[in-house]
C-alpha cells in the first residue's frame, strides 16, 4: 500500500494558521474584541494593553453579555450569532460574523472571557489556554463581558518575533481603537497603556465632537462638513479646509457602513477632491463615510476585514469625488458645517464642471458623462471611453467633452489677463457673490478694506477680525487656472488671434523636441505653426492673457518643457501644463498693481471656486487675527 501523503490538520494546527490570518499583530486582536463589543451593543468600552499588548489586551464592555452555553460556544472556530445561511452573507449589517476572531485569538494566546447578562445573578469565567478550555466557573461582575488575552503568540514564537518594538505595537492598537471610535462618537471609549491612560472619550453627539476629543479643537476648529446623496449612496463626514494639510495621510479615515476600511479608489477620490488645493506630497484631514445597501458591498474579502468590493465602484468613486470637491469649492462656512448651498442641489451644469477626470493608460484626461463612464480609471474597475488623441487633431486645440454654455456663463468672464504692459483690466460685471459666514476662515476678500500692497507682491486687506496678507501671484494664479480649465472641458481654450503674427526662433539642440510639442502646445491655446526647421509661427495666444503677451508667454512655457518635451505623465498631464501655463501668464511679486486692478483681481478671485490656494496648493492669503496683533505690542 502507497504511503499517504495528504492528511488533515489538527484542530490546534489549524487554528494556529487562521490566527495569523485574522491576528496579525495585537492591534487586529483589540479591533476585532472591540467590534464584538460594538455588536453586542456596549455603550461603554475599556480597553487596556501593557507592552503594545503583546503581554496583555484587556477589553470590558456592557453589552448584552452571554450566557455559559453561549460563551462556551463563542470559542469554538465559526461559532457566531450574525448569520445563519449563505444568504445572510449578501447582506452583513455586523463587524464580526466569520466566527473566528474568539477563536483565533484564544488559540494562540492565555485567554480568560468573563459574561453575565442583565437578568442572570451571576456571570461565568472561562479558562483557555491555547485554545483548550482549561476552567469553566462562575464569577461576581456587572452586566456585560470582560475579555483578557495575555501573552498572545506565546505558542508560535515565530509571529512573536516579528512584532515590533512595544512603542510601535502600542502606537497600532491605539490607532485601531481611535478609528473605531470616530465610526462610534455614541460610544463611549478609554484606553489604559502600561498603567497610564491615552485617551478616554466620553460619548459624543457628533463625528465633530469625536474629532475634537481626539485630536482637539485647532483640527476640528478647521474642518467641514459634507453631505452628497445620489444612486442609493450617502458620501458624508468632515474635512479639512484647503489651508491645512500634513505630511502623511495617516488623518485621512474612510468607513463604508461605519466599517473602517482601505480602499484605494475612495482614497483616490479624496485625493483627487483636494487636487490643486494643496501642494503634491501634503495630505488633508478627513473622516470620509460611505452608506450604502448592505447588499451592494462585499465585506468578504480579505481575512481582518479591512478591505470591501463595491458592486459599483463607479458610482462609489464618483459620488465622493463630488461630495469632496464641491464641498471645498464653498469654505464659507462655519467648522462642521455644510455651505449655505448644499452640494446635493448642485445645478448639471456644475456637476459636469466637478465631474473628476478619468485618465487612460496614454495619460490623456478626458471628463466622464453624466450617462456612464468610471471617474476613477482602473481603480474604479470601469473602461473609459477613448478620447481622440492630440495627434488626431493637428490644426485645433484639444477637445474634450462637448461644449457646456451654462457652465461657461457659470464661470463668468475673465478679464484679468495681460494686456500691454501686463496691466489688469477691469472684471466684467457680473452678480455679487454670497456673502461670507460669520467666523469663515475664507474672506469674502472684495468686501474687506484695501490698505495697500507690500512689496509690490503682496494685497494688505483689513477686516473686522485683524489683517489678512494676500498673495498677488497666487491670487491671479488661481483665478487663470479655473478659467483656463473650465475652457478646456467646454470645448478647448479659447484663442485670441495677433493682429501680426510673431516668429520665435528656437534652439537647434531643442528644435526637434520644440516641434513634436506642436500639438500640446495648440492644445494649450497657442496657434502655432513650424516655419522651416528652427522657426515657429504664432498667430494667436490663449485668450485668458490677451494677445500682447503670447509671445513671452510661449517662449516661457518652450523654455518649462521637460527633457522629453510635454510628455504624457499619467494623470496629471494636462493639470499640470495648466498650472504652468497660469503661472507663467499670472502677476508677478514685484509688479506693483494699481487701485482699480487690486480691486478687479479682489472681484475676480471672489467668483473663483477654491480660491483658498494657488494651483500648487500654496494658501492665496495669510490672516493676522486682530488679538494676535495687540499681544504682539502687549495691548
Amino acid at each position: 500500500m502507497a504511503e499517504r501523503l495528504i492528511h488533515i490538520l489538527p484542530e490546534h494546527v489549524a487554528s494556529q494558521i487562521a490566527a495569523g490570518e485574522v491576528v496579525e499583530r495585537p492591534a487586529s486582536a483589540l479591533k476585532e474584541l472591540v467590534e464584538n463589543s460594538l455588536d453586542a451593543g456596549a455603550r461603554t468600552i475599556s480597553a487596556e494593553i501593557e507592552r503594545g499588548g503583546s503581554a496583555l489586551i484587556a477589553v470590558a464592555d456592557d453589552g448584552c453579555g452571554m450566557v455559559r452555553e453561549d460563551a462556551v460556544l463563542s470559542l469554538r472556530r465559526h461559532a457566531t450569532s450574525k448569520i445563519r445561511d449563505a444568504a445572510d452573507l449578501a447582506a452583513i449589517h455586523t463587524f464580526g460574523f466569520r466566527g473566528e476572531a474568539l477563536a483565533s485569538i484564544a488559540s494562540v494566546s492565555r485567554l480568560v472571557l468573563q459574561t453575565r447578562r442583565a437578568n442572570d445573578e451571576t456571570g461565568v469565567e472561562l479558562i483557555v489556554t491555547g485554545g483548550d478550555l482549561e476552567q469553566t466557573r462562575g464569577c461576581a461582575m456587572a452586566p456585560g463581558t470582560r475579555i483578557e488575552v495575555r501573552e498572545l503568540f506565546f505558542n508560535t514564537p515565530a509571529r512573536l518575533k516579528f512584532l515590533k518594538t512595544s512603542a510601535t505595537e502600542q502606537a497600532a492598537a491605539a490607532e485601531a481603537l481611535q478609528r473605531l471610535a470616530l465610526a462610534n462618537p455614541q460610544v463611549a471609549f478609554r484606553l489604559n497603556a502600561d498603567g497610564r491612560t491615552l485617551f478616554d472619550l466620553p460619548r459624543a453627539v457628533s463625528v465633530l465632537e469625536r474629532v475634537r476629543q481626539l485630536f482637539g479643537p485647532k483640527l476640528a476648529d478647521r474642518m467641514l462638513g459634507f453631505e452628497l446623496e445620489d444612486a442609493g449612496m450617502r458620501a458624508w463626514g468632515l474635512l479639512t479646509m484647503s489651508q491645512e494639510s500634513f505630511p502623511t495621510p495617516r488623518q485621512v479615515f474612510t468607513f463604508v457602513n461605519r466599517r473602517a476600511v482601505r480602499d484605494r479608489a475612495l482614497m483616490r477620490a479624496v485625493a483627487l477632491g483636494y487636487e490643486t488645493l494643496i501642494p503634491r506630497g501634503r495630505y488633508p484631514a478627513v473622516a470620509l463615510f460611505l452608506e450604502l445597501r448592505p447588499e451592494d458591498v462585499d465585506v468578504n474579502v480579505h481575512p481582518m476585514k479591512s478591505e470591501v468590493r463595491f458592486r459599483r465602484s463607479g458610482a462609489a468613486f464618483e459620488l465622493v469625488y463630488h461630495a469632496v470637491r464641491a464641498r471645498l469649492a464653498d469654505q464659507n462656512a462655519t467648522a462642521g458645517s455644510l455651505p449655505a448651498s448644499r452640494a446635493s442641489e448642485m445645478t448639471p451644469a456644475t456637476r459636469e464642471m466637478m465631474r473628476p477626470p478619468v485618465y487612460l493608460g496614454s495619460g490623456v484626461s478626458v471628463l466622464a458623462t453624466e450617462s456612464g463612464g468610471s471617474a476613477s480609471g482602473e481603480a474604479a474597475g470601469a473602461p473609459a471611453p477613448r478620447p481622440r488623441g492630440i495627434g488626431d487633431q493637428p490644426e485645433r486645440s484639444l477637445r474634450l467633452v462637448a461644449d457646456t454654455q451654462a457652465q461657461r456663463a457659470q464661470q463668468g468672464a475673465l478679464r484679468l489677463g495681460f494686456g500691454r504692459g501686463g496691466a489688469i483690466g477691469a472684471a466684467a460685471p457680473e452678480a455679487s457673490p454670497p456673502p461670507a459666514a460669520i467666523g469663515a476662515s475664507i474672506p469674502l476678500y472684495s468686501s474687506l478694506r484695501i490698505v495697500g500692497q507690500i512689496f509690490a507682491g503682496y494685497i494688505a486687506l483689513e477686516s473686522d477680525n485683524g489683517l489678512i496678507l494676500v498673495d498677488q501671484h497666487a491670487a491671479h494664479e488661481r483665478v487663470t487656472f479655473e478659467r483656463l480649465r473650465a475652457e478646456l472641458r467646454s470645448g478647448g481654450i479659447r484663442v485670441q488671434a495677433l493682429l501680426t503674427p510673431a516668429t520665435l526662433d528656437v534652439n537647434p539642440a531643442r528644435a526637434a523636441q520644440v516641434m513634436a510639442s506642436i500639438p500640446q502646445l495648440r492644445a494649450m491655446g497657442f496657434d502655432v505653426e513650424p516655419f522651416g526647421d528652427t522657426t515657429l509661427i504664432l498667430k494667436g495666444a490663449p485668450a485668458v492673457f490677451g494677445a500682447d503677451g503670447g509671445l513671452r508667454l510661449l517662449t516661457e512655457m518652450i523654455d518649462s518643457m521637460g527633457e522629453h518635451g510635454f510628455q504624457m505623465r499619467g494623470e496629471a498631464a494636462f493639470d499640470d501644463w495648466l498650472k504652468q501655463l497660469a503661472c507663467h501668464g499670472s502677476v508677478r511679486v514685484g509688479r506693483a498693481l494699481s487701485p482699480p486692478e487690486i480691486t478687479a483681481l479682489l472681484a475676480e478671485l471672489d467668483r473663483t471656486e477654491f480660491k483658498s490656494n494657488c494651483p500648487h496648493g500654496r494658501p492665496v492669503h495669510i490672516q493676522f487675527a486682530r488679538g494676535q496683533l495687540e499681544r504682539m505690542f502687549r495691548r
